[in-house]
């Protein structure tokens, strides 16, 4: 965390100034938010700061003492506001309120996006993270544990929190292309943001992450808003079944491994995988005979690949996406990016070419699994 000290001198604020609240500058930041809806006092956390227009309150005054008052009793970091949008002076009563709290109010040049604060303010908070004695213990410490599962090593987490037999998950976060250093910044502060308590490294051009099971829902909500503010890129986020912690980190990581291999190999482009849901294939993968099972599917779908081939089209994807979108045409057409009556045409080619009987809703699981196998083909090393 930063201070709203240090805060002001960074350079997206400069030209901001303090109105109110002079003694509680040391107030620690630990992410940032937009205020602008006048129920804001419900949604409040500790060492939040808060951006805002003050559009909510530019007709009431009382609105402004109550968010005021309600952020002191949630122990917020304080506020920004923009001044000579809405309200041109900040209320010689709000004043004296902030005041009486210690409650930082800042005014912020108008012409500064909120982005650019808030992106700015959230790399220095990353970064005093990342860089703290006690981060960089627990990722030395994880990376130890996926190495060699040491006694020593759990004993050192279990003093960071991390009691033995807490239920956890081991994820693993991919990016097509690979992740930035500043999108890696991103994810961890909104793993803050979510109040998750997690251990994060690297494995390779993935992000490794260790997670208590009972805030999976949390994380969920995480990598949505994660994926909202990535544009134009793939993310696929796979997870271990939960598992007591103890003796159990290497296998974990390795169903996260089998659950990201098998996104990639059935061309998922951004989704979250628990293992439980491809155990089943994974199995399959692991079968003696795999290659004899790739070839019979393969003999399945041929008409389609070499439909393909031969003419340059896209059958074999259209039928996957088709079936991956439950056989909605609308849904299919818009992930294809084609017109509907274009997707129509597709499925009466693919059903000439494999048989009326094949896109039955009783074959869905068989083809399924033929395009699961077919798909590997491209992944020769997930067999071989």
């Amino acid at each position: 965390m930063i201070s709203v000290r240090e805060m002001l001198i960074l350079p997206a604020l400069s030209g901001s100034y303090l109105l109110a609240g002079q003694n509680g500058l040391d107030r620690k930041i630990k992410y940032l938010d937009i205020l602008e809806v006048p129920d804001a006092e419900n949604w409040l956390a500790p060492d939040e700061f808060l951006l805002t227009t003050a559009f909510a309150f530019k007709d009431s005054e009382d609105g402004l003492k109550k968010i005021i008052t309600a952020g002191a009793d949630k122990k917020v970091a304080g506020f920004g506001i923009k001044l000579g949008r809405y309200i041109n002076v900040l209320p010689e009563q709000v004043i004296q309120i902030a005041n009486s709290y210690s409650m930082p109010i800042i005014s912020l040049p108008t012409h500064i996006p909120y982005v650019e604060i808030i992106k700015e303010v959230m790399s220095r908070i990353i970064k005093s993270e990342e860089n703290t004695e006690k981060s960089i213990k627990k990722t030395d410490l994880l990376i130890q544990l996926i190495n060699d599962e040491t006694e020593t090593a759990f004993d050192e987490l279990e003093s960071f929190g991390w009691e033995r037999g807490t239920p956890i998950r081991i994820g693993l976060l991919s990016s097509s292309p690979c992740f930035s250093d500043e999108e890696i910044s991103l994810f961890r502060y909104i793993l803050l943001k979510s109040d998750l308590d997690f251990i994060l490294a690297y494995q390779q051009d993935d992000i490794l992450m260790l997670l208590r099971d009972i805030q999976i829902g949390n994380l969920y909500n995480a990598i949505h808003s994660f994926k909202s503010r990535l544009k134009c890129k793939k993310i696929l986020l796979s997870l271990s079944e939960p598992r007591p912690f103890s003796k159990c980190i290497r296998h974990c990581l390795y169903e996260a491994k089998i659950a990201i291999k098998i996104a990639k190999i059935l061309g998922y482009s951004s989704c979250i995988i628990p293992f439980s849901d491809v155990k089943l294939l994974s199995l399959i993968l692991e079968h003696p005979q795999i290659k004899d099972l790739v070839l019979v599917a393969s003999n399945m779908l041929s008409p389609l690949i070499e439909h393909d081939n031969l003419k340059g089209s896209e059958l074999f994807e259209t039928l996957k996406v088709y079936l991956e979108s439950g056989k909605n045409q609308q849904t299919a057409s818009s992930l294809l990016n084609i017109h509907r009556n274009t997707l129509k045409y597709r499925i009466k080619q693919i059903e000439d070419l494999l048989g009326n009987q094949y896109l039955a809703d009783q074959n869905t699981p068989l083809l399924w699994l033929a395009i699961f196998l077919c798909s590997t083909l491209h992944n020769k090393t997930d067999f071989d």
